[in-house]
């Protein structure tokens, strides 16, 4: 049963890394765009990530760090970032991201899985774990890496899907990719992996539970389920107007996303 269990983690992480490998030359072009309220999102939780990470220059790791969407305005900021993912081709487009000369001196790069990050204990003032989660198997183990790496009064800013019923949520996804493949001709077809949809609730909970004291959330990504790919144009209107108006109970209801600032 063990050996069982491990081959099929063995798998699903071959084939996240294999389809983020594919993704990596594409991954910022078709996602940072402001005509489509996914593209609205994306622009948007890079501009609060920023805002929640002004603080003294630090030892930043970004772990799950993609193309290095962070990387130069955090270095711009004055920190030292050291960058980690399971692709190794979105490391490649990260150090591209890095730019050279002093730049690159300020960054770092290590492909690595998020469950067994490598560095030593108690060596981070702060933790980026953006757009990840969903990807991992077990996300409590990657709180509790987390946990591990920051120095004691360390920060993290951690990224969910702000999901209230996982099982609705799984329901209604491929009819949405679906739609959106008519639509957009976007493809889903080579996603041979599932994607762990918790909820919030629980998310928060194993939070808790791994030691980390949570310190604020950020709602962002507001839209309309199926609105916004049927009427983009409106959609994307309607959903800097609930940007704006994120503070209020009723608009947080249409929040897909979730920014939470932890301190061990």
């Amino acid at each position: 049963m063990m050996r069982q269990h491990t081959v099929k983690i063995e798998e699903h992480l071959r084939n996240v890394r294999n389809f983020h490998d594919r993704d990596a030359a594409k991954y910022q072009r078709e996602r940072y765009h402001s005509n489509t309220c996914e593209g609205l999102a994306y622009l948007t939780r890079k501009e609060i990530i920023l805002g929640m990470a002004s603080i003294l220059p630090s030892r930043i790791l970004d772990v799950g760090c993609g193309p290095g969407i962070l990387t130069r305005g955090l270095i711009d900021r004055g920190h030292t970032v050291f960058s980690a993912d399971l692709s190794r081709e979105m490391i490649e487009k990260a150090r591209e991201a890095a730019g050279p000369g002093r730049m690159a001196a300020s960054s770092h790069f290590v492909v690595s899985n998020a469950s067994e990050i490598p560095f030593a204990s108690n060596c981070m003032d702060m933790v980026l774990s953006i757009g990840l989660m969903c990807y991992v198997s077990d996300h409590k183990q990657v709180l509790n890496e987390i946990y591990r790496v920051l120095k004691p009064g360390g920060h993290a800013i951690i990224q969910i899907n702000n999901i209230r019923w996982p099982a609705m949520y799984r329901m209604f996804v491929p009819l949405y990719h679906r739609l959106k493949s008519i639509v957009f001709g976007k493809r889903y077809d080579d996603i041979n992996f599932q994607f762990n949809f918790s909820s919030r609730k629980k998310f928060l909970k194993d939070v808790a539970l791994s030691r980390l004291d949570i310190l604020s959330l950020e709602h962002y990504d507001f839209r309309v389920p199926f609105v916004d790919i049927l009427l983009p144009k409106l959609s994307v209107g309607i959903g800097k107007m609930m940007f704006e108006k994120r503070n209020s109970p009723f608009f947080r209801r249409f929040s897909h996303g979730l920014l939470i600032k932890v301190r061990k």
